[in-house]
């Protein structure tokens, strides 16, 4: 088993907010033992300007493309992203794509569901079109640089609670499968079930921090309230863990704080992917 950590401190997607670069870090050097540790090479932290379109395009752009030229080097079976913003998903999920195709589901535990366009977004941030690249709609810069995009059937949100009308229209128009807070809490077994029934044997996991709920995982950004408890995260992938096989897990938009927050990731990682922290 070819396994990989990708350190991927993307911070640009966010436009202003540095410390998903330094989170990144902090997940890479707090986690003994993790196994080709390889970090992409990420501009510094400096002041861009919000855009109508996306914002830091070129550095972007540059950066996915050195982070997929590392996964396709390192024929990569089994990948933990250690991401800045969200928008780093679009490298792990499109090599997993070019490998499983049509056999791989990817699960998005996100507040938002991340399906913002250059054209329906009103601040630029590509970390809020991370799905929309991964599924072929982020413009033809982005497109250029990927391997395979997935169609929306392969997508299940999960925990997802805010959503700003473009991205609702689209989700109903797509019919992307949705599984609420209170949903996933109360039968943890039914996204694996679902995802099981629909024919896929491949998962990819990413998870956006504040999926959870912050009294339990203090280390995002303000997020949406009803957030899944940390528990019931873990009960879910142990669900999924249980049918399908997981290729994948990103942990994105982490901010740095007190230890605990860097074990709660380690045993994340655990339970998604055993064997995978070499003891």
């Amino acid at each position: 088993m070819k396994d990989i950590t990708l350190v991927f401190p993307q911070w640009q997607g966010s436009i202003d907010n540095e410390a998903l670069y330094k989170g990144a870090f902090a997940l890479a050097e707090g986690i003994e033992n993790l196994p080709a540790v390889t970090a992409v090479k990420t501009e510094t932290f400096k002041k861009i300007e919000p855009s109508g379109s996306i914002a830091g395009l070129d550095d972007i752009v540059q950066q996915l493309r050195n982070a997929l030229s590392t996964l396709e080097q390192a024929e990569a079976e089994r990948v933990l992203l250690l991401g800045g913003d969200c928008g780093t998903e679009f490298v792990p999920v499109s090599w997993m794509s070019r490998r499983h195709g049509y056999k791989m589901a990817l699960i998005w535990f996100d507040a938002h569901p991340d399906l913002n366009n250059p054209e329906t977004s009103k601040s630029g941030r590509f970390q809020g079109m991370a799905l929309s690249a991964i599924l072929g709609n982020a413009g033809p810069e982005i497109n250029a640089t990927m391997f395979n995009p997935l169609s929306s059937r392969q997508v299940f949100l999960a925990g997802t609670r805010s959503f700003d009308p473009p991205e609702m229209e689209f989700i109903a128009n797509n019919k992307i499968t949705i599984f609420g807070p209170e949903e996933l809490a109360h039968e943890p077994a039914g996204l694996a079930k679902q995802i099981k029934d629909a024919g896929f044997s491949k998962v990819y996991i990413h998870l956006d921090v504040d999926a959870v709920d912050p009294i339990g995982f203090g280390h995002g950004k303000p997020a949406p309230p009803a957030g899944l408890d940390f528990g019931s995260i873990l009960k879910i992938i142990d669900e999924v863990g249980s049918r399908l096989d997981i290729c994948g897990l990103g942990i994105t938009e982490f901010h740095p704080g007190n230890a605990r927050g860097i074990k709660k990731a380690a045993l994340l990682i655990e339970t998604t992917l055993p064997g995978f922290i070499t003891k």
